[in-house]
């Protein structure tokens, strides 16, 4: 007889905490709601509800607050998440820099720092910075419950390496579980950065709901996308789902780290688009910029500004974008693409050329149905999801990582 080897079920305390989980969840959405809006929207009586409510009014997580008027002038207690009770750290982690912020769990942000290290660094140096940073951060704010660790992929998930990561080999070998599950008395959770990105547009962008599935196309230093179908982020065998960045856009191209010819990173990443914009057009990097992004912005400004140069490099990098946008939609048929990270600064300089193409290479019933949109995070989605890795993981089990506050 062929063994059984995982069985999937709920027993009934994994089903309270899955209600329990859902009720923070719509509170975490929305600024005020009552019990029996929560009861319609979860489907479950009013009692049920109540009974779960007054739990995590118990544990600290919510509170009511006064009455508010519901259906047919109906007064009812109104209820909201302590978000600022419950404290998270994101960290992003990419080629030259770590940024490290302070959240709480409805998305608002408390305070960030960004550190630049070259990519010959030693490792440990720079790791040693970053725990610094955060065990200053567990000592200043009390209310911190969980870390949350974006990394650029491909991410080994259950190995805890990064893959490969262009030009930064000497990071190749490092095991970031090992380095930070038992660093701080806090979980620490970690994830690859287009998920981030993803967790980021889904708890807290401005998509509407309800919302069935989202793609973040992250094209920065690094391009990639992250999914979420039915809440869940889509993760494969390994946890590199959806690596959108070594899809060989031509298979003659040149080769990549990565061993695979053409891929998209090679044409449509920040790398790319500067080496051809100081080919092209010197003149805009002779005083020195802060940043990459900021270099990617003074080419977009000078597109805005009618350098015809300057123009065609963006028209150019937003058809890279097009065709990746395209193999996103056949492959996940998201409700919802959202660009992001360095490139999508250019923002309607791109955004028209990524919808031709799209329009131009898949189905019409198909393509008509996607919205594509470039993120409005006001903070850098990375850090920020960063933060929405942690917020996700201790808001599906709230009893295990709220109960404290």
């Amino acid at each position: 007889m062929r063994r059984i080897e995982e069985v999937a079920g709920n027993n009934t305390s994994d089903l309270t905490e899955m209600n329990r989980s859902a009720i923070v969840r719509i509170l975490q959405q929305k600024e005020v709601c009552t019990r029996a809006e929560i009861a319609k929207l979860m489907g479950l009586t009013q009692a049920s509800i109540t009974k779960l409510v007054g739990y995590l009014i118990e544990m600290g997580v919510v509170s009511e607050v006064g009455i508010v008027k519901g259906n047919g002038n109906r007064r009812s207690i109104g209820l909201r998440l302590n978000a600022e009770k419950n404290l998270v750290i994101g960290v992003k982690f990419s080629r030259h820099v770590f940024a490290i912020g302070v959240f709480d769990i409805s998305g608002k942000l408390y305070t960030q720092k960004e550190t630049e290290f070259g990519l010959d660094e030693n490792t440990g140096i720079v790791l040693a910075q970053m725990k610094k940073q955060i065990r200053d951060l567990l000592d200043e704010y009390k209310n911190i419950v969980a870390i949350g660790l974006a990394l650029p992929g491909p991410y080994l998930r259950k190995e805890g390496r990064i893959a490969m990561v262009t030009r930064m080999p000497s990071w190749h070998n490092i095991n970031f579980i090992e380095e930070f599950e038992n660093e701080f008395d806090k979980p620490v959770f970690i994830e690859q950065d287009a998920n981030a990105g993803a967790l980021a547009e889904w708890w807290f962008g401005d998509h509407g709901r309800p919302l069935s599935s989202l793609t973040y196309f992250l094209v920065g230093e690094g391009v990639g996308s992250g999914v979420v179908d039915n809440d869940r982020l889509l993760l494969g065998y390994q946890g590199i789902a959806s690596e959108v960045g070594h899809i060989s856009i031509d298979y003659n191209g040149p080769v990549c780290e990565c061993g695979n010819r053409g891929c998209l990173e090679l044409y449509s990443s920040t790398t790319a688009f500067l080496k051809e914009a100081k080919l092209k057009l010197p003149e805009l990097f002779r005083d020195k910029y802060e940043n990459r992004t900021m270099a990617c912005e003074r080419v977009f400004d000078a597109a805005r500004s009618g350098n015809t140069k300057a123009k065609a490099l963006v028209e150019k990098i937003a058809e890279y974008i097009g065709y990746g946008c395209v193999t996103l939609i056949n492959a996940y048929d998201p409700e919802i693409i959202v660009i992001g990270d360095s490139i999508s600064k250019a923002d309607e300089l791109i955004l028209p050329t990524i919808k031709r193409i799209v329009e131009e290479r898949t189905i019409p019933e198909v393509s008509s149905r996607v919205r594509i949109k470039i993120s409005k995070l006001s903070i850098d989605p990375t850090l920020y999801g960063a933060a929405a890795i942690a917020t996700d993981r201790v808001l599906r089990k709230p009893s295990e990582y709220l109960f404290a506050n």
